[in-house]
This record gives C-alpha cells, sequence and structure tokens, in this order.
C-alpha cells in the first residue's frame, strides 16, 4: 500500500503542477544564459522568470557578448528593478580585432533609459576607446573596470555625470598622473581602488590624499608606492578606515609607524607580501585601533613573534598570518 502511495505522490508531482513561488526558487538557480532559453519553454515559465527578482543582479562575467547579443538582453529582460550589472567583454581575448565590442554609446544610454536604478556596472576586459564616459548611466553609485584597455583621460571633465558615484574600482588598468588629476574631482568617493595599477606613483597618491579627504577605504595593492606616498595618506586621509598596501615591495617599517600615528580609525590593514617589513615595525601598530591585520607571507616572522603579535592587540583582534 505504501508504495502504491508513492507512485500516486511521484506521479502527480511535476514540475508543471509546482505553485509559482517554488518553481521561481528552482528557476533561481538557472545561470543567466539558461535562463533566457528557458523563457521558451512555455508562457508559464516566461511569465515566472520575468519576476523582478530574478532580474535584479545580473552577472555575465562567464560569458564573453557581442553588441547584438548585449542589445537583445537589454531589450528582452532589463527593466527598471536592475540593481547591478557585470559585463565581461573581449579586449585581452585572442583575435579580437574579430569580435565587436559589447558596448556601444547608444547601447549604454538606452540602458540608463530603460534602467534608472542601476547602481553598479562591472566592465571586465572591456574598452574605453569606444565608449565615452558621458554615456555611462548618471544613476551609478559604483563603478568597476577590470582588466581593461584605458582610453588616458577618460574621465576628464566629466565630473558633473556620475555626481553620485561613491566607490570607483579601477584593477590592472594603466591610470597614470593625469587620470588621477581627473579622478580627484569626485569629492564624494568613499572608496578608491587602483590595485594593480603600476604606473601609479607618489605624486599620484598625494593628488589622491589632497583632495579625496573623503575616502573611508583605499585598496593600492601591487602598486609601486613607498614610505613617502604612505606619508600623504596618514596626513590626509584621517577618515580611512581599511587600507591595503600589500605586494608593495618599497613600503617598510617607517610607513606602519606613520599609519599608526596618523589615522585614528583605521580598522583594517593589508600588508601581505610586503618584504621590507618586520617585526620591528609591526609593534609599532599596538598603539593603533586596528580591528584586522593581514600579514600573510612576510618574511622573517616566526610563531613566536606571531603570537607576541596577537598579544600586542585586543582580545577581538584578528591576525590572519
Amino acid at each position: 500500500m505504501r508504495l502504491n502511495l508513492e507512485k500516486q505522490i511521484a506521479g502527480e508531482t511535476t514540475i508543471e503542477k509546482l505553485p509559482e513561488n517554488i518553481l521561481l526558487d528552482i528557476l533561481r538557480y538557472l545561470s543567466m544564459k539558461d535562463r533566457c532559453r528557458s523563457r521558451r519553454v512555455c508562457k508559464n515559465w516566461s511569465r515566472v522568470l520575468s519576476d523582478n527578482s530574478l532580474w535584479r543582479h545580473v552577472d555575465l562575467l562567464e560569458y564573453r557578448l557581442e553588441l547584438r547579443t548585449m542589445w537583445k538582453i537589454v531589450r528582452t529582460h532589463f527593466s527598471p528593478c536592475l540593481l547591478t550589472m557585470k559585463i565581461r567583454g573581449h579586449v585581452l581575448a585572442g583575435d579580437h580585432k574579430s569580435w565587436r565590442a559589447p558596448l556601444s554609446d547608444a547601447m549604454l544610454k538606452n540602458l540608463a533609459a530603460r534602467c534608472p536604478n542601476l547602481q553598479l556596472l562591472h566592465l571586465h576586459d572591456c574598452g574605453t576607446s569606444n565608449i565615452s564616459f558621458a554615456s555611462l548611466p548618471p544613476s551609478i553609485t559604483c563603478l568597476k573596470i577590470v582588466s581593461s584597455f584605458w582610453q588616458p583621460r577618460w574621465m576628464k571633465d566629466k565630473q558633473k555625470h556620475l555626481a553620485k558615484l561613491e566607490h570607483l574600482t579601477l584593477k590592472s588598468v594603466q591610470v597614470d598622473a593625469y587620470d588621477l588629476e581627473d579622478i580627484a574631482f569626485w569629492k564624494s568617493l568613499k572608496c578608491l581602488s587602483l590595485m594593480g595599477c603600476y604606473r601609479l606613483g607618489t605624486s599620484g597618491v598625494k593628488t589622491i590624499a589632497d583632495h579625496l579627504t573623503e575616502l573611508e577605504l583605499l585598496n593600492l595593492s601591487g602598486t609601486h608606492i613607498d614610505d613617502l606616498a604612505v606619508h600623504h595618506i596618514a596626513a590626509c586621509l584621517t577618515k580611512l578606515k581599511e587600507l591595503s598596501l600589500a605586494k608593495c615591495p618599497s613600503v617598510s617599517n617607517g610607513a606602519l609607524a606613520t599609519i599608526a600615528e596618523g589615522l585614528p580609525v583605521l580598522n583594517k590593514l593589508d600588508i601581505s607580501y610586503c618584504p621590507r617589513i618586520t617585526m620591528i615595525g609591526l609593534e609599532s601598530l599596538f598603539i593603533s585601533k586596528l580591528s584586522v591585520l593581514i600579514v600573510e607571507r612576510l618574511k622573517r616572522l616566526s610563531e613566536t613573534e606571531i603570537q607576541t603579535l596577537k598579544s600586542g592587540f585586543p582580545e577581538d583582534f584578528i591576525l590572519i598570518a
């Protein structure tokens, strides 16, 4: 009798008979590509897959899209519910000249009109030479450009555009001192990441420190800055809460003493892979208010020194070594 009951339940419980809220939860696990395809299954699926909750955060980083495909996605699926969008181009792909860029000024302006609430735009492996900065949706508060071709002075005289911008990430792009002068006009910036921007030097950091005094997060990992650059940071960016100097080979013990004395509200510091930093410099941080210290792969740190380091901070202190 139990076997017959199980067969009856199995025969009646099909995906077509599931309540829409359960079907929506199942379809939520589909990739963006499969969501688009699944809308063709039937009218019911198409209606369920049009639910706004599925299209608030669109991540297309696993695909290399061309402009024609992007137009189709924007027109078919995007609406005012869209909050974040991540897209990958093919600037660094092999034989990329045969590909058409996934973005254009017309497409970005259409995106801005359709999605007036868009807050985050993440461009990976894209180019800025074929689009103008002024075509970016003005609602953006967070702009990330990663491993992309950078057009020099792309942001020049555009400070009135993206007036709401608070978070800017430029990772592994070729910004120079002139670009930093342009970025310095965005006084509202709270978070700035220039990770892997190898052209960044002391003069560029001074420009940032002198003008972006409201910064709360600064990431300069993988750059060639030195102790003098850190001095400018500590002298001007007194509201800084997080600072990353990982993989900065010229930063030494003197920079840590400057940080401890000049950044009163700093609670997170990353100095991983900095070969010139030793225990002597780390001990100078005891007077700071750090809550998290990341010191991965530092040379000359023994287990005894690590324990000494932990004991020099409050009990709730987190050391990642």
